[in-house]
């Protein structure tokens, strides 16, 4: 790795007028002018009567939001939509029911478990007590289409259903035709409903493989225009890659700014490794390019929320929500209880951000004045930084999205290379102004280390701004939550 030694500064007038063009002529760049945009880039009441969860702790603005459940219970694969004025949400099998249910008068709540069974009754081929990860969407007659999984009965493997109902609360009525996608020997689950621009009906799962002749993975497959049963062959569009945990699973799909932006679950549902990713595609079939980082995680959340998956967009029109469960506690071997999450979503740029969980922004590509770029550096993540940051001339401009106006929390990953083990001190600026001091303490070790603080960000796109102010620090990224 290349290193400039530290410069003395010369301090007077001429190194202040120099400044004031620099950042001049940085801040005519403007917010979102450059090449730095876009992220790189989861106990029940009693039986038969009702149980209320408190609102989350999600401000629209202000302080941090806290990652609390929405519903504090046993609420799996959660599943909302919107009908009027009031929020439905679905989860698999629990406490005797085959679909629970949950309402709210918003997304954030406070919910109320019902207490009722959305689908009661099974169909022929289902086994109970194997329902799961239900998926809810409106047909065009008004009525109410439930897709679920369900065990076939006399084997060891899963297929999905279809049932209707005429109001979203069921009972749900299941199509006695039998599965609406099956495979001998293989599971097929987590079904979701997609409906594209042009009416087309399409449903989404995950289904093993067999092997390399026929490998498993997430589906894409085309539906009549009831959602009851299939038209054509499906479509595999996604598997696990090198750096996914065990497997992939709960496919979700929307569509946002013109391009399809498919969520996934990777890692098993038990492990504290699930977590949440995405991947987009410019046609439903794809192909679909996966995103260099996890969405949702364990480690993204401080460990504040257990393997965050099953994740879904909150149906209601707006795009402005992700659900999502949690793990709560650990029972033994593959049993857990997984209570529900609701996130505030933003987009930046087709991109999804969600509040609270770290979206990372590589400095590199950032607008860099007086400093300069440095490729190939050990250990940084992009394996490029930003250095030379030694006089006051040398500044880095950073445009990160905020799903909502409020405060979040910075991460600046550093490596304070001044000499004799010195402090290096960087001025942060927020949108131009809010200015405060990052302060990189000394070190002697060659290791990148995160500098925290709390900032103010509006709504959409901000400016930060680091810039020189004492000693030789170098910039790997900035992580935003």
């Amino acid at each position: 790795m290349r290193h400039r030694p530290l410069v003395a500064v010369a301090v007077g007038a001429l190194v202040s007028l120099l400044v004031a063009l620099v950042g001049a002529l940085a801040a005519s760049g403007g917010e979102g002018s450059g090449t730095g945009r876009g992220p790189s880039a989861g106990a029940t009441g009693p039986s038969g009567s009702p149980s209320v969860s408190p609102p989350a702790q999600q401000p629209m603005s202000g302080g941090r939001p806290e990652p609390k459940p929405v519903i504090d219970s046993n609420f799996p694969d959660p599943e909302v939509i919107k009908v009027g004025a009031t929020y439905y949400g679905y989860a698999t099998n629990d406490n005797g029911r085959n679909v629970p249910v949950a309402t709210a008068p918003s997304p954030i709540g406070p919910w109320t478990r019902t207490g009722g069974d959305a689908l009661p009754g099974l169909p022929a081929w289902a086994e109970l007590g194997r329902t799961w990860a239900p998926d809810v969407s409106v047909r065009a007659d008004g009525s109410y289409l439930l897709y679920f999984t369900a065990g076939r009965k006399g084997t060891d493997y899963q297929c999905i259903g279809a049932a209707v109902a005429a109001t979203p609360a069921g009972p749900f009525s299941p199509d006695t035709a039998g599965p609406l996608a099956c495979k001998g020997g293989k599971d097929t689950i987590d079904p979701a409903a997609f409906v594209d621009a042009d009416g087309t009906r399409y449903v989404l799962y995950k289904q093993e493989g067999d092997g390399r002749k026929a490998p498993g993975g997430l589906f894409v497959q085309r539906t009549t225009p009831e959602g009851l049963r299939p038209q054509g062959a499906p479509t595999r569009v996604l598997d696990k890659g090198k750096d996914e945990p065990n497997l992939i699973e709960a496919p979700a799909l929307v569509k946002q700014g013109g391009r399809y932006v498919l969520f996934y679950a990777a890692g098993v549902f038990y492990d504290a490794r699930y977590q949440t990713r995405y991947a987009t595609a410019s046609s439903i079939t794809g192909p679909y390019t996966k995103a260099g980082r996890p969405l949702l995680s364990t480690e993204g959340y401080g460990k504040q929320i257990t393997g965050p998956g099953g994740a879904d967009i909150v149906h209601d029109g707006t795009n402005a929500h992700l659900v999502f469960h949690g793990i709560t506690k650990f029972v033994g071997g593959n049993t857990v209880l997984r209570s529900m999450y609701v996130a505030q979503l933003g987009w930046a740029d087709g991109k999804p951000v969600v509040r609270g969980s770290p979206v990372r922004y590589e400095a590199e590509n950032g607008r860099v004045y007086g400093a300069q770029v440095l490729r190939d550096v050990d250990g940084a993540s992009g394996g490029a930084v930003v250095g030379y940051m030694d006089n006051a001339q040398c500044l880095v401009d950073i445009d990160v999205y905020a799903p909502a106006a409020g405060t979040y929390l910075l991460r600046v990953r550093h490596n304070n290379r001044t000499a004799a083990g010195g402090q290096a001190e960087h001025v942060l600026t927020v949108n131009g102004a809010a200015r405060t001091t990052v302060r990189y303490p000394p070190d002697s070790s060659p290791q990148w280390r995160d500098a925290t603080m709390e900032v103010s960000l509006r709504a959409g796109w901000n400016t930060l701004r680091l810039a020189y102010s004492s000693g030789f620090a170098e910039v790997d990224h900035i992580d935003v939550s």
